[in-house]
């Protein structure tokens, strides 16, 4: 039987942290720390890459990986490029710098997501913490009273109470579309 796959897109050139997904953590990159944490709930890692040097820590380390273009506006962009021969209905996608996100949570949320097949698209969110209000790294947002996201912000806002965390679900059709999206102003702002 196959394994079902968490994508994991990942970018060397990071612009807050170069090379951040493959800086030792606890002496194990974080990258392989996180395909580690898929395979022990498992599933099968995909890397997602548009980067030779994390191509060549994939096969070094004997992960699956797919190669992507190098530039694109997110993670979520970089996998709906390469998702096309993906039979599941169902893609998951899972930050690669997600280090405090536990099987067990990631379990859960796949769980989830079965049982909320009516929906397009998940986001795992927590509440937000007083310490990473005034983060810029911290993505927060906001939700209307059926749980949906309306706005995603780095600036803390009053009612932005959630803190978004790298660990998402689409359905295929879905984000089969958002490579082919333009970059918001928003989102052009959060790059800059």
């Amino acid at each position: 039987m196959k394994k079902e796959k968490i994508y994991i897109p990942a970018r060397y050139k990071s612009k807050r942290f170069p090379g951040k997904l493959l800086k030792n953590i606890n002496g194990i990159p974080m990258l392989l720390s996180i395909a580690k944490k898929v395979e022990k709930i498992g599933f099968l890692p995909i890397i997602v890459t548009g980067d030779k040097i994390i191509i060549n820590f994939a096969k070094k380390n004997k992960i699956s990986y797919l190669k992507s273009k190098s530039k694109h506006i997110s993670g979520m962009s970089r996998v709906s490029e390469v998702i096309k021969k993906n039979n599941s209905q169902i893609i998951y996608i899972l930050f690669g710098d997600e280090l405090f996100l536990s099987e067990k949570h990631i379990k859960k949320f796949v769980e989830y997501v079965k049982r909320k097949k009516k929906n397009n698209c998940w986001h795992l969110l927590t509440k937000i913490k007083e310490i990473d209000k005034n983060d810029l790294n911290v993505v927060k947002c906001a939700v209307n009273q059926k749980n949906e996201i309306i706005d995603f912000s780095r600036k803390y806002k009053k009612k932005y109470n959630y803190k978004c965390v790298g660990l998402f679900a689409f359905k295929k059709d879905v984000l089969s579309k958002y490579d082919k999206l333009n970059k918001s102003k928003k989102r052009i702002n959060y790059e800059s």
